[in-house]
């Protein structure tokens, strides 16, 4: 197109000199003949590229196309395929890509919208800086406590997560002991083994329940149950012969409350009913027994 305007231009500005301007008709001339020629060698181009570069696909290229087409994951993946490739093989499959974080946490809702009107959706994980943030924080707190009531080690309870698929925060790959240790040491809970004076269960008065235990109990994360008895919701005491564990009072009304709490809606501006977090005074016992 280019080409074609430049003869026309180079023909009008010819034939509009003054014949008698000799000098300047012949360099006129001299243009003309120029576009000319430039114009017939990128027609020749033109040519010879289609000859070199059919329009159609032969057979022979259209059946390995389709071979292709039927294992895109093998084609995606060959060490051949380029970055490049990948690019464009994603803008011809994929029409839409929807992407919905849950909140804070690290799950993340992919909603892919392919050529063809198929759709599929994928829920990812994406690397977040605390713990709370994990969609699964609570499971992961349930089955650590679970774990060590156990008497599973911290390298044994670090494969046990990474074998159930659990995973920590912060690009980490996979628990470790240390990682573990440093997790339980946040949240104040010790990680070594106690003295049989501090676990022998006899400290314990009729309906007491050690803190951890009941927490395991109540299926909650044994921080929660530390904050409830820090505010006063559960009737609790120190016991300082078994290494400062805190005894916590439940007999079976405390546990059904403690479940209601547990399970009531919770979050600002919503408050908790006052019967759920009033606890019920502990009956005088004389004799001090063990919890089952």
């Amino acid at each position: 197109m280019h080409a074609r305007y430049a003869v026309e231009q180079a023909r009008r500005q010819y034939a509009a000199v003054d014949p008698e301007h000799r000098l300047v008709a012949r360099e006129l001339e001299r243009r003309w003949d120029e576009a000319l020629r430039a114009a017939e060698q990128l027609q020749a181009d033109y040519v010879r590229f289609q000859r070199d570069c059919p329009t159609q696909l032969s057979v022979a290229e259209r059946q390995q196309i389709l071979a292709l087409s039927q294992d895109l994951p093998g084609l995606w993946h060959t060490d051949t395929t380029t970055p490049e490739d990948r690019q464009t093989i994603a803008r011809l499959l994929l029409e839409q890509v929807t992407v919905a974080v849950e909140g804070n946490t690290n799950r993340v809702d992919v909603e892919l919208r392919w050529a063809g009107g198929f759709v599929s959706r994928h829920t990812l994980c994406r690397p977040v800086q605390t713990y709370e943030q994990l969609s699964n924080y609570d499971e992961l707190v349930r089955r650590i406590e679970a774990l060590r009531s156990e008497r599973k080690t911290l390298s044994e309870i670090a494969a046990a997560l990474n074998a159930e698929g659990f995973h920590p925060p912060k690009r980490s790959p996979h628990f470790t002991k240390g990682i573990l240790s440093c997790f339980l040491r946040e949240r104040r809970v010790r990680t070594g083994l106690l003295p049989r004076s501090v676990t022998n269960e006899d400290h314990l008065q009729t309906n007491e329940w050690w803190l951890a235990n009941l927490a395991a109990e109540l299926s909650m994360p044994i921080a929660t149950l530390h904050r409830w008895q820090r505010v006063g919701w559960v009737t609790s005491r120190k016991v300082t012969t078994a290494g400062g564990r805190w005894a916590i009072y439940a007999d079976a009304d405390e546990l059904l409350r403690l479940r209601r709490l547990r399970d009531s809606p919770r979050g600002w501006p919503h408050t908790y009913p006052i019967a759920l977090i009033s606890p019920k005074p502990k009956t005088a016992q004389a004799q001090t027994t063990a919890q089952p």
